[in-house]
């Protein structure tokens, strides 16, 4: 019961924020004004330091990505299928089998001696995916168990692929997963796409950095949607958000609209 409580509160939060968040037009003026509605705990310092990455963000009408990104998304996308049915190749890049589960999948490119790890994001069929966000978005400040799990990952890959470059990459819950990893590892890119958020320390920490111009975000490139609730606090690196015409909230969420 209070696990279905729990659920049934995160989805009026999520329908009361998309009410207030987008109105059929939207812009960065109403973001700021989202954010300052929701962040009246902050310290001062703080949400200072959010809004003013909130106003320096880049702002697009369509969604465009670089190719590099662009391959990040596609590999994304990936990580929510079953592992039997992703591809197993994308251009010059090749699904590694040993890595190959349910919670991220990896690409390498042995010519050019990349690597590419794709963190599943939120799947709504899954109760322990759902409870993940449910955690990040209401600031809840719990250790969710994939997050070892994510650390563990890339420590392993930076053991069997010394020499390659390492890529990570991840939309909503994978995205969270990609600031953590970004955070204390060190990695050469990290895309996320609509990655979740809350005002919790993590995030702050990021955000500072992010305003510092710390080596540890500039390899950080952030895409995301005006008016998602999700990721309403993410703007972690280099930030770009896209205005996409969309009633429903969730449907501003989805990772298909990257692709």
């Amino acid at each position: 019961m209070a696990f279905k409580q729990r659920l049934s509160d995160l989805s009026a939060k999520l329908q009361n924020k998309g009410k207030a968040l987008f109105s059929g037009s939207f812009s960065k003026e109403e973001e700021l004004q989202a954010l300052s509605n929701e962040l009246k705990e902050l310290s001062p310092a703080t949400k200072h330091t959010l809004l003013t990455l909130v106003n320096n963000s880049k702002l697009q009408g369509k969604i465009t990505l670089p190719p590099q990104d662009q391959l990040c998304a596609q590999i994304t996308s990936y990580a929510y299928l079953s592992p039997e049915k992703r591809p197993y190749q994308i251009g010059d890049f090749y699904l590694e089998p040993m890595y190959n589960t349910l919670f991220h999948c990896i690409y390498l490119n042995h010519k050019q001696k990349i690597c590419i790890i794709g963190y599943r994001g939120t799947d709504t069929k899954e109760k322990s995916d759902l409870l993940s966000d449910a955690q990040i978005i209401l600031g809840v400040n719990a250790i969710d168990p994939r997050v070892g799990g994510s650390l563990q990952l890339f420590d392993q890959i930076r053991k069997t692929h010394q020499d390659y470059q390492k890529r990570i990459c991840g939309h909503s819950l994978g995205g969270t997963l990609c600031y953590i990893v970004a955070k204390h590892r060190k990695v050469d890119h990290c895309c996320t796409f609509n990655p979740g958020s809350a005002p919790n320390k993590i995030f702050i920490l990021m955000l500072r950095d992010t305003l510092l111009k710390k080596e540890r975000t500039q390899k950080v490139h952030t895409y995301k949607i005006l008016g998602d609730p999700v990721s309403l606090c993410s703007y972690v690196g280099k930030t770009t958000s896209f205005f996409i015409p969309k009633w429903n909230p969730l449907k501003l969420h989805a990772m298909k609209n990257f692709l």
